[in-house]
């Protein structure tokens, strides 16, 4: 499943962290190096699978160990943080120029 970063949401990499904005609940949340990197490959449109091969060979992981930790913390972006969504989630059914 792909995901993408919920509108209204906003974010910027400073250094090796992100710092993002969730503009209707006026929130400012802090994410660490590994967290900021997953974001941005969200916002790439990279599946779970591009995301865990990525994350893989940049931090030096085995895929299988990185498998259960990014699906929870995608999760958690989801859920309890509202950051990111299932991707084609604000898609209207019948919404389409024809």
């Amino acid at each position: 499943m792909n995901f993408e970063v919920v509108n209204g949401v906003r974010y910027r990499l400073v250094l090796d962290e992100a710092v993002v904005i969730r503009q209707e609940a006026s929130e400012v949340l802090g994410l660490n190096r590994v967290g900021a990197r997953i974001l941005e490959l969200i916002a790439q449109g990279r599946s779970e699978e591009e995301m865990i091969a990525t994350l893989a060979a940049e931090f030096d992981v085995r895929p299988g160990d990185l498998r259960v930790d990014v699906a929870q913390f995608i999760q958690e972006l989801v859920e309890a943080a509202g950051i990111v969504q299932p991707q084609g989630a604000d898609d209207v059914p019948g919404d389409q120029a024809g």
